[in-house]
């Protein structure tokens, strides 16, 4: 889920150097945005203290806290290290209803593309108000802005594409979260992710009176070593609403288990039918071993891609689990070795130069559209459509003998086996109390020794 890139950014820590860096080189200022609705929004604004030149906004709007809030306090992660190097005016805030900001916040917040008075507001909505209020009351910017973000921040780039004003000149949606029934997070082809949401909502979940700083930790206690076993002992999905654990008490684990069919609900929360004509240049960032949002990158980019001429959508997947692409290192993953460090090659070659040739006239961008980490051969391949033009798929039939076909010879059988709730067959080899990441990769023939 989106919060183990939170939890990534942070593990990354700060050297001395770079704090000494961020404090000699950008100011902070801490504000409230006011929307249209009258709702603020908390806002940190890093400019460079160097005003001899006019910079871009480039801008992370976030569910999961910009702290520390102040100031004096400057936060451990700016942005990506060579644009902080660069020199933009960041700007980070805390979404609508979320930490310090005021207002209710939705799940995925669906997008109302008629807005007809000032009570329509929406993410899209945030996100214009939000840049028209800093081009005009921050000096020295030179009118364009950026936005991007990773996971559930995704989510708010792809709705910085739908906000339509014409200071954004350049948007990364990185694993952003697209349809939580079909593909990510929430459910994976409509299974519920239950061990992932189980203990994302426990932190995410927790609800709030008014704006705070800290929402005071957990809302109960996870002490199980054993994953499989605490599952298998909590019987069906309703019973997490015990006492014990959610209780009823946040409207969002409500609302998973209140629609679990895939209903208006999920519907209403599926950006793609409003991706069309997308002009805005675009970098779409994914994995390939991301477990949360492999599905919700690769189907931004066919969206953006097919519902337009005009676009200039570019679609980057890599060796990466959820955001491993914003590390400094990442060589390897489980028993893979890629051969180099495929997230210095992303940020350097790709991310870097994307926002400095949009939002700076700098240098130039002469990606493909679609750049991809082959594993296997260990190699970036570089595509003019994706996917590749000259492909085609493939039907393969089941035979009476377990074995494939191409050809549909109208064999008649069956096989059969019995599936018991009581025993699940698990998804990974080992005792575990979180997910297992390296599941996307690993070997799954231990399931083989089952009698089912």
């Amino acid at each position: 889920m989106a919060i183990l890139i939170f939890t990534l950014y942070q593990s990354y820590g700060q050297t001395p150097d770079e704090a000494k860096f961020l404090k000699d080189t950008y100011s902070k200022i801490d504000t409230m945005i006011t929307m249209r609705d009258g709702v603020r929004l908390y806002t940190s604004i890093y400019i460079p203290k160097d005003q001899s030149a006019t910079y871009p906004f480039l801008i992370e709007r976030t569910p999961y806290s910009i702290a520390p809030y102040g100031k004096e306090n400057y936060t451990q992660r700016l942005g990506p290290t060579q644009l902080v190097h660069d020199k933009y005016i960041f700007v980070l805030q805390d979404v609508r209803g979320r930490y310090m900001s005021e207002g209710l916040n939705l799940e995925v917040t669906p997008f109302i593309a008629n807005k007809v008075t000032n009570k329509d507001v929406d993410e899209s909505s945030d996100t214009y108000d939000t840049v028209d209020w800093l081009v005009k009351n921050i000096s020295n910017n030179n009118g364009r802005a950026g936005f991007y973000g990773i996971s559930y921040p995704g989510f708010y780039a792809n709705m910085a594409l739908l906000a339509m004003h014409p200071a954004i000149r350049a948007v990364s949606p990185q694993a952003p979260v697209v349809n939580e029934f079909v593909g990510d997070d929430a459910n994976h082809n409509g299974a519920f992710y239950l061990l992932d949401n189980f203990n994302f909502m426990n932190f995410f979940g927790k609800e709030r009176t008014g704006p705070v700083q800290n929402y005071g930790g957990f809302m109960f206690l996870n002490n199980y070593k054993d994953a499989y076993q605490f599952f298998l002992d909590l019987g069906p999905v309703k019973n997490t609403q015990a006492k014990e654990y959610f209780n009823n008490r946040s409207y969002i684990w409500n609302e998973y288990l209140q629609h679990d069919t895939y209903d208006d609900y999920w519907k209403a929360r599926d950006v793609r039918p409003y991706l069309k004509n997308i002009s805005i240049p675009t970098l779409v960032v994914g994995g390939w071993f991301d477990a949360e949002d492999l599905w919700g990158a690769l189907h931004t980019y066919e969206a953006i891609s097919t519902q337009g001429k005009n676009n200039n959508a570019h679609l980057v997947m890599g060796p990466w689990t959820h955001g491993a692409w914003a590390g400094p290192q990442w060589s390897q993953f489980g028993t893979h070795d890629f051969g180099s460090n495929t997230s210095k090659y992303f940020q350097d070659s790709l991310q870097t130069t994307f926002f400095n040739y949009y939002l700076k006239d700098k240098g130039n961008f002469n990606a493909s559209a679609a750049t991809l980490f082959e594993t296997g051969s260990n190699r970036w391949r570089n595509f003019s459509t994706w996917p590749p033009p000259n492909t085609s798929s493939q039907i393969y039939f089941l035979k009476n003998d377990g074995l494939l076909s191409i050809s549909d010879d109208k064999q008649i059988g069956f096989d059969e086996y019995i599936s018991d709730p009581k025993k699940p067959v698990p998804y990974t080899n080992g005792i575990f109390q979180g997910r297992n990441n390296e599941y996307m990769v690993e070997d799954q023939r231990f399931a083989a020794i089952r009698p089912d």
